[in-house]
């Protein structure tokens, strides 16, 4: 073999393992990696298919709403901090607008769409309404036509597991019936 084909056979090799880096990392951390929690949350089924888009659920996950006399903290995106409950469910602690610093047993998510109403005229208590980024389940294409079967019905309760990292990023492990 002469040089330039050598060279040419390590610059391949070498875009190869740069390409390869990025999603070999990420299933690394999602599988291996210590700092995270997985919790629950509590998720009602309300569009069960999808022929333009694949086999997945749309959810409509539970809580989604934050309660407090703070008028607006954040606007339209923001971080929802939560911890689990006595069950595992995921409880929102608070919303804030930028990452915060997080004691041991809380986790933060960034959440879209986040409004606001008063609750009720007599009371300051403010209403902030907001959605999770992992709202849709993409189904295993040889399981789906049972599960899709099962979710024929509206509101069918579902409950989504979720492992949430320390630095914010979440990995959705999978969907059991409530």
């Amino acid at each position: 073999m002469n040089k330039n084909k050598i060279l040419l056979l390590v610059l391949y090799t070498l875009a190869l393992a740069a390409i390869l880096y990025y999603p070999v990392s990420k299933i690394v951390k999602f599988e291996v990696s210590p700092d995270y929690e997985e919790f629950k949350f509590k998720a009602t089924v309300y569009d069960p298919y999808d022929p333009m888009r694949g086999r997945y659920v749309q959810l409509h996950l539970s809580p989604d709403i934050w309660e407090s006399a703070d008028r607006d903290p954040v606007r339209h995106t923001g971080y929802a901090v939560i911890r689990k409950d006595s069950k595992g469910f995921a409880e929102v602690l608070r919303l804030t607008a930028d990452f915060p610093q997080l004691p041991k047993g809380e986790y933060a998510v960034k959440v879209n769409s986040i409004y606001s109403h008063c609750k009720n005229e007599k009371s300051n208590i403010m209403e902030y309404h907001f959605t999770w980024p992992f709202n849709r389940f993409y189904l295993n294409e040889l399981k789906a036509p049972e599960l899709e079967k099962e979710l024929r019905r509206r509101n069918t309760p579902m409950i989504l597991k979720v492992k949430i990292f320390n630095d914010g990023s979440f990995a959705v492990t999978g969907m059991e019936k409530h």
